[in-house]
């Protein structure tokens, strides 16, 4: 009796069944995608629609090229920075707000996306460093400081920055160099560029036997300054100096809000010229306002690196993400105090 009433229905119990999994299937497919950057799937968009080109992602902000040529920045809810490579094609809609460029959706082909940091560990055990410099002194310790990151903290091995430089000027003598293409006019230029770069790297890496091309470039920018504290290129100082030291007051490092500081860019190609990953980040202002005016005095980059814990700090934040999982991290801190 008992047997036939459990076999009567056995429909009905496998459609319960599936019915229940197939909930709890969706229920945790919505969960993760919520954690996921948002990318369009074809439905209706309010906003302005927009074929460009990516030239510079930041944290909550996307510059982008459109087809006349024309920069914009549009700001982001989400962090596309380990999504979206230098020079990807997309395609967004965004919307206008008293006079500021909101990004409603984008549409991230597969190409424009960059490997994820697991991928590229498991790709990348050689490097080479390719380091440039734009009126920053005294910025080779930073870039000793990163290729030492990448070789005690990540295990990769890195070869010497000047076979790199050596190899790259051997190219460049046999043929057109870099610096006579010209980014600013238009996509077609940007996207020559890109793989103008990508060429080369793709060339060094061959000839150095390595996995992938380090590009660092250390450059001199200018920060914006309100109420002592920097702000530029997902970085944050405190630069208003409690007492004046022994150095006096020099011009020409700062103005009225703002002053010069150091900005570390950084592209990581591939041996086949494909850009895996790139971030552009703050390292250090470069002067200390004295007193209530804007009076700076100079700060060498030395006195920087005096303070190894700030440097390994400023490493793990943006770097950290290529460290083994298993490998510790030291706590966060953006903002240094004088």
């Amino acid at each position: 009796m008992l047997s036939r009433r459990a076999n009567t229905n056995p429909g009905k119990r496998i459609q319960h069944r599936a019915a229940s999994t197939g909930f709890w299937f969706i229920f945790i497919a919505l969960v993760m995608a919520s954690g996921q950057p948002r990318i369009a799937t074809g439905e209706k968009h309010t906003g302005v629609k927009m074929e460009c080109f990516a030239v510079q992602i930041a944290p909550r902000s996307i510059s982008v090229l459109d087809g006349k040529g024309q920069e914009h920045t549009i700001l982001t809810d989400r962090d596309y920075t380990t999504l979206i490579t230098k020079g990807a094609h997309v395609t967004l809609w965004y919307s206008k707000q008293g006079g500021v460029l909101h990004l409603e959706d984008i549409d991230l082909p597969k190409e424009s996306l960059f490997l994820t940091e697991d991928d590229i560990r498991r790709a990348v055990q050689h490097i080479l460093i390719l380091p440039t410099t734009k009126d920053v002194e005294n910025s080779q310790g930073i870039i000793d400081a990163i290729a030492e990151y990448f070789r005690d903290t990540a295990g990769w091995s890195v070869a010497p920055a000047e076979q790199g430089a050596k190899i790259e000027k051997n190219i460049k003598s046999s043929e057109s160099n870099l610096d006579a293409i010209t980014p600013q006019s238009s996509q077609a230029d940007q996207q020559r560029l890109m793989e103008a770069q990508g060429n080369m790297a793709a060339k060094i890496a061959a000839e150095a036997r390595v996995d992938a091309v380090l590009e660092i470039n250390v450059e001199k920018v200018k920060a914006q300054v309100k109420k002592g504290v920097a702000k530029w290129d997902d970085m944050t100082e405190l630069i208003s100096a409690s007492k004046t030291r022994a150095l006096g007051a020099v011009t020409g490092l700062g103005g009225n809000g703002w002053v010069y500081a150091a900005t570390v860019n950084l592209n990581l190609w591939s041996r086949n010229g494909k850009l895996l990953w790139n971030r552009r980040r703050g390292f250090a202002a470069l002067g200390y306002q004295v007193g209530v005016g804007f009076q700076y005095r100079a700060r060498p980059l030395t006195e920087v690196y005096a303070d190894q814990a700030a440097v390994q700090q400023w490493l793990a934040i943006t770097l950290g993400r290529f460290a083994p999982p298993d490998k510790s991290q030291p706590p966060l801190r953006v903002t240094r105090k004088n």
